[in-house]
């Protein structure tokens, strides 16, 4: 059997059709007037949690209004709506502003022969040129030849490596010197030593004349095992032009720095692997390939994937914008280098109503998805180094009951947990949604990005690869203003809306025969549309929904364990192989009517037409 890949998250593909709204940003209704011609309103909105949930105030604590109020704030709904209108409104990905566009920075040494890693591994060694090589005790290493040493130093906002006056040299383990320094904490420090060839005779702290000055390097225990060589750098090399770090690569490096901070903190201090500050310079390893300059304080250097991750985009999407709007842009607003228009819709915080309080504090880890797991990330199994890769989409959380994984034992007061203090199930959470000069489909969009379909939960709040933040929605009342009333006496008396709640399905369907026409033009002679031409009718909409209708099993979507992780021999299957499959089983599972009773058929049916069968 393979070893598939599992996640506690899937992704909603991105689609290969974008939807244009506008044509261009002149025919955007104005902010400086209330169109009569167009929808402006107020939607009044019920959030109840299905399990447990958790939205921080950044102070391990429920995020409270300033009148002391547990809530969700209004721009986590908002970033919530603006997600699925990417994905229900066909919206355009753009690199940079949807999309984080950087080399994904790894290290593969230790993928096993036949599984799905073991491509990267063999292009990992070419780029270094790991050799083997033997050490007088007659014990074999591997060596990276193409990786050489220097002094990472900052001036003024830029970056460049000094090169040494030589070849870094190693501070064996049998050496006294070893037993003294190569200790739990990673550092740095000015010594004074002899060399015999490669290797250290002599080493001294400090500046000791009559002896050769460098620096030394110590990147700290590695976890669960002996501490590695330390390092010697000998002083940088005056004569030597300094190799410069363009900003491409000092994005990517503070991209992997960052995401690497929670398994970091667990045992380093993770300013160690910061870059330098200015006047400050920091011992690094480097190798130069494909115009691009990878640095890091580890002889096994991390270094990037060919591609960016842009780059994986469907073709329409990478495709420079014109003047044309989507409708998350044109809906919420925008602002780039030459022009912004402002949101059409705002979100308030939606407030607690039910008496509900913190539960008891939980430790946990949240391991945080990283797109460096290309078996997860990438299609058809392949890797940032095809040049013909294609990133999955868009990524959100399977369903399930919430259970929390406990902190390694030892660890239950580590730095790198995470605390939670969730409300309970069934909390209630109040707010409003104002909108104005929508069109009616735009309109439609925004309510079903709220509502989605009957059956269907949102995700939102910390701990969701733990089940945490499923939230049933309700649209409690949908307020049109009345612009008959709107100027008269009855406004005094809040009487200048009319309520719409019955429309919201109307509005909805507005949308959907708008991108109907937009993408398929008109119906056939029958008057019917096909499946395929319908915008339910997408798979990647079917996905979406999927991913928010299905209650899966916790073993189906938890985080795999390091060894899993090394023999993955099957990439992540997709939402869609996962829906067919249990459309299969359901097929297989279905009693023969034949056999039954007119009774017992009349009994089933129901039952099924009940469930949505």
């Amino acid at each position: 059997m393979p070893n598939k890949a599992r996640a506690p998250y899937n992704f909603v593909p991105f689609s290969n059709r974008i939807l244009t709204r506008y044509a261009s940003e002149d025919e955007l209704p104005r902010h400086d007037r209330i169109d009569p011609e167009l929808k402006s309103g107020e939607i009044h909105v019920t959030m109840i949690a299905d399990t447990p949930v958790f939205v921080s105030d950044g102070n391990k604590h429920f995020y409270r209004t300033p009148d002391n109020t547990s809530a969700i704030p209004g721009s986590t709904v908002r970033g919530l709506v603006r997600e699925n209108m990417q994905i229900l409104g066909f919206g355009r990905v753009r690199a940079g502003e949807d999309l984080d566009d950087y080399q994904i920075f790894f290290r593969e040494m230790a993928a096993a022969r036949g599984s799905t890693g073991n491509d990267l591994k063999q292009y990992y060694h070419d780029v270094l040129d790991v050799q083997s090589r033997k050490s007088p005790s007659g014990k074999t290493y591997s060596i990276p030849e193409n990786v050489l040493c220097g002094y990472l130093c900052r001036k003024g906002n830029s970056y460049f490596i000094k090169p040494t006056n030589g070849k870094y040299l190693r501070i064996s383990r049998s050496h006294p010197f070893f037993k003294e320094v190569g200790q739990d904490a990673a550092r740095t420090m000015k010594v004074s030593y002899t060399s015999n060839g490669d290797a250290i005779k002599d080493i001294k702290r400090g500046n000791i004349s009559g002896m050769m000055q460098g620096t030394l390097l110590f990147t700290g225990r590695p976890v669960g095992r002996i501490p590695n060589h330390l390092y010697v750098f000998p002083e940088a090399d005056s004569n030597a032009e300094p190799v410069p770090i363009s900003e491409t690569d000092e994005i990517s490096y503070k991209q992997d720095w960052e995401a690497r901070q929670n398994s970091l903190k667990a045992y380093y201090d993770v300013n160690f692997w910061a870059l330098p500050k200015e006047g400050e310079e920091k011992p690094v390893f480097y190798i130069r390939h494909e115009e691009h300059t990878y640095f890091g304080m580890s002889l096994f250097l991390r270094i990037g994937y060919r591609h960016s991750m842009a780059e994986g985009l469907p073709d329409k999407h990478k495709e420079k914008a014109g003047g044309e709007l989507d409708y998350p842009h044109a809906i919420l607003g925008f602002a780039d280098k030459d022009r912004a228009f402002r949101s059409r819709v705002s979100f308030e915080d939606f407030r607690l109503i039910s008496e509900t309080k913190e539960s008891n504090e939980i430790k946990t880890v949240l391991g945080e998805p990283k797109p460096s797991w290309y078996t997860g990330y990438v299609t058809d199994a392949k890797n940032y180094t095809d040049d013909d890769f294609k990133l999955r989409g868009y990524k959100q959380y399977w369903l399930h009951e919430a259970e929390a994984a406990k902190p390694p034992e030892g660890k239950e007061d580590a730095a790198f947990l995470s605390t939670l203090r969730p409300l309970p199930e069934e909390s209630k959470f109040s707010g409003v949604i104002r909108y104005k000069n929508l069109n009616e489909d735009e309109l439609g969009l925004l309510l079903w990005t709220l509502r989605l379909d009957d059956g269907c939960y949102q995700s939102l709040g910390m701990g969701k690869p733990y089940g945490f933040g499923r939230m049933r929605v309700e649209i409690d009342s949908l307020r049109e203003y009345d612009f008959a009333k709107l100027y008269s006496l009855d406004s005094l008396n809040g009487l200048s809306y009319q309520e719409g709640k019955e429309k919201v399905g109307t509005y909805i369907s507005a949308y959907e025969a708008f991108a109907e026409q937009k993408f398929f033009g008109e119906v056939d002679n029958s008057g019917k549309k096909k499946k395929n031409r319908t915008i339910r009718g997408q798979a990647n909409i079917q996905d979406f929904f999927f991913l928010h209708r299905e209650i899966r099993r916790k073993e189906d979507v938890s985080y795999m364990d390091l060894k899993e992780y090394q023999n993955i021999t099957a990439p992540l299957e997709t939402i869609k192989d996962v829906r067919e499959s249990q459309t299969q089983e359901e097929k297989t599972d279905e009693p023969d009517l034949s056999k039954m009773t007119p009774m017992q058929r009349a009994l089933y049916e129901a039952q099924r037409k009940k469930k949505g069968g």
